[in-house]
Order: structure tokens, then C-alpha cells, then sequence
């Protein structure tokens, strides 16, 4: 039996992508990834820039005033495998409305569509109740149930979070009793992000190679934040469709690698393959121009 959610997921996916389009205009690169794919490099523009990946999930209406984030895990599993650089962030409402979405904006004399846009009014603006957590961080919530399942086989959900609409000051549960996590609110995202991000976040980054300077294949993180930062004040971009680019992934340890490609197509990287049907994942490519110092 299909459980009811507050929010449709499809819905969320529309919102943030005319988030990402309005925000950023044509700075911004957007693509949806079939179950079972990891980013292919190839699909992004031959230009400066960073690709991250966002992983949407909904609440699950779980009592009257109860409302949960469920996480497969097999498909948490397989996220975690990946090098840092390539897992997703997940995003997810925090609610202070309990039911549905629908119910509740239209008791307030609101049309659900216009939560879209910031007309909508504060509070009630999606972006204004989305947040954000990284793989890591929710795979540490979740760290025994993980361990316990020991496998990619999708298909069995445990919750991440529970909000009871009934007690707002202590309302909020996280996992099987983990301490919470530091949350990264949706409208923080973005700007961090423009701004470098932060040293444990999951990243791509593309550069071209001849900016690079040294032969390696590890560099600091503060080398490619101000690589990045550099290129974003120059206008000498003329041969960046006819040169070499170079992939670097976040490595964990506050840097960035150059990844390595392990089959004959080049940039491509494919996962391992989770099939299922409940993959919301985006993959969002800011270029050169949609990067900021500071």
C-alpha cells in the first residue's frame, strides 16, 4: 500500500529546477541522470566550472501531526562508495505544517502551485523550508542500520528523520537516537557553493588542464578555489572549447584529485548500477561565470 506524502517528489524536482533556472539563468547546467547512472562528464559544458548532484526526497505523512524523511538504504550504500566528488547532497522540506502540502496551503488561502516563487510569501516559498544534508552526513545518522543492511539491494527504507508537528520545540527525531546533524539550509546552498563550497563537500570540478601548472594529481583545496576564482575574472576564455579539460573530484581529506578514467570512453564513469525507482537525483553544473570571490 503506496503511503501518503505531503509533498509529490516530481513536484520538488520542478520547483528546484526553476529555483536553479531563475537564480542563475543560463550560468547553470541542469540534467537528470537515469536510475542506476553515475555523471558522465561528457554531459557537461566544455567549460570552467562545478558539478554537484541533489538528491530529492519528500515527507511521508506517518500520523496527524507526524511527518518522516524515509532514505532507501541500498541506494545510500551505493552513494557511499563513490569518491566524495561524486555523491550527492541530499535535499529534503523541514515542515511546519502537518497533512499535506496541498491541505494546508489551501486552508491558509493559498494556491499550493505559487509556493514555486517567493511571492508566495515568507515561510511558505519552498526554498524557504528546504535544507540540505550530504551523503556522508546522512549515512552517519543512519551509520548502524547501514551497516546492517551491507549491501546496494534497494528497496528497504528506514527513517532519517521524524518531525511531530505537535511539539515544536523538541519535535524533531533523527535516526535510531544519532545526534543531529548540522543542517545546510537550501537558500545557503547555492551562494557557499558559488563561493567555493566547503573543503568536505562533494564536488566536481573542471578545469582546463594548462591552468593547472604542475604536474600532480593531487592539489589543495585553496589552490582550486582560487584556480577557480582566477578564471572568473578573465576574459581571455576564447580557446576553452578547443582545449584540454581536466576533471578534479573532492578527495575527503579537504582537496581535490584528478580523477582517474577507468574505461575507454574517457571521461565516463558509470556506477555500478542500483535500479531502482525512486532515484530524484539532479545534477546541477554551475560554469565560470556563476562563481563568486569571497
Amino acid at each position: 500500500m503506496s503511503r501518503l506524502v505531503s509533498v509529490p517528489e516530481k513536484t520538488l524536482e520542478h520547483w528546484s529546477s526553476q529555483y536553479l533556472t531563475y537564480r542563475h539563468r543560463s550560468k547553470a547546467a541542469l540534467w537528470w541522470p537515469a536510475n542506476g547512472e553515475d555523471v558522465d562528464v561528457r554531459w557537461l559544458p566544455k567549460s570552467v566550472g562545478k558539478a554537484v548532484q541533489i538528491e530529492l526526497k519528500t515527507l511521508t505523512v506517518a500520523g496527524r501531526a507526524l511527518q518522516d524523511v524515509l532514505i532507501d538504504l541500498g541506494q545510500l550504500w551505493e552513494y557511499r562508495q563513490r569518491p566524495l566528488g561524486r555523491q550527492p547532497f541530499y535535499a529534503f522540506p523541514w515542515p511546519d505544517w502537518t497533512g499535506s502540502l496541498t491541505e494546508a496551503a489551501i486552508a491558509d488561502g493559498r494556491s499550493v502551485t505559487e509556493l514555486a516563487f517567493a511571492r508566495s510569501g515568507a515561510g511558505w516559498w519552498f526554498a524557504d523550508w528546504m535544507v540540505v544534508l550530504t551523503s556522508a552526513q546522512v549515512a552517519r545518522v543512519l551509520e548502524a542500520d547501514l551497516k546492517a543492511h551491507g549491501g546496494p539491494w534497494p528497496g528497504y527504507k528506514t527513517r532519517l528523520v521524524r518531525f511531530d508537528l505537535s511539539q515544536p520545540r523538541n519535535g524533531v527525531t533523527w535516526g535510531p537516537g544519532a545526534d543531529p546533524p548540522d543542517i545546510i539550509r537550501w537558500r545557503d546552498l547555492w551562494p557557499e557553493l558559488q563561493r567555493c563550497g566547503r573543503p568536505d563537500w562533494p564536488q566536481l570540478i573542471r578545469v582546463p588542464t594548462r591552468l593547472l601548472g604542475r604536474s600532480g594529481r593531487t592539489y589543495p583545496y585553496s589552490l582550486v578555489a582560487d584556480l577557480l576564482m582566477q578564471f572568473s575574472f578573465t576574459s581571455d576564455n576564447a580557446d576553452l572549447r578547443t582545449g584540454e579539460m581536466t576533471t578534479l573530484v573532492a578527495d575527503g581529506e579537504g582537496g581535490f584529485r584528478v580523477e582517474f578514467q577507468i574505461n575507454r570512453s574517457g571521461d565516463q564513469v558509470t556506477a555500478g548500477g542500483v535500479e531502482d525507482n525512486e532515484n530524484h537525483r539532479q545534477i546541477v553544473f554551475l560554469d565560470w561565470r556563476a562563481l563568486s570571490p569571497g
